[in-house]
């Protein structure tokens, strides 16, 4: 078998490599920032309560809405951890993000495309 030649083997197992690299590449964050760290945890919290009933998913809950104020005092060092707060805070858009329940994410906003705060 020569090197260069694709064979029908390595053609098929191609794909399977292929589905396999972005789980390979979401495992490895040694970089990540605290915002990206808590939004982890909020992703994995937020995946559980629905699988909770009664006083189990009234405790998550509680422990989601402290994670969610944890992420929204840590600031952001970039755009990416703008996004996961936005994300978590809207729970991907499902829910609105006014400027009274979040502040914080609209100074960023602000701060991130160097426009003033309004007057």
């Amino acid at each position: 078998m020569q090197p260069d030649r694709i064979t029908r083997r390595a053609a098929l197992a191609a794909p399977l490599a292929l589905a396999a690299a972005p789980a390979a590449a979401a495992e490895a964050r040694p970089q990540e920032t605290p915002v990206l760290r808590l939004f982890r945890e909020w992703e994995a919290m937020d995946a559980q309560i629905d699988k909770l009933s009664g006083e189990a998913a009234d405790a998550m809950l509680a422990d989601l809405l402290a994670l969610e104020l944890r992420l929204r005092s840590t600031p952001s060092t970039g755009v990416a951890d703008f996004a996961a707060k936005v994300v978590a805070f809207s729970f991907w858009g499902g829910a609105c993000l006014d400027a009274c329940d979040a502040p914080e994410i609209w100074a960023e906003a602000r701060a991130l495309l160097g426009v003033l705060p309004r007057a």
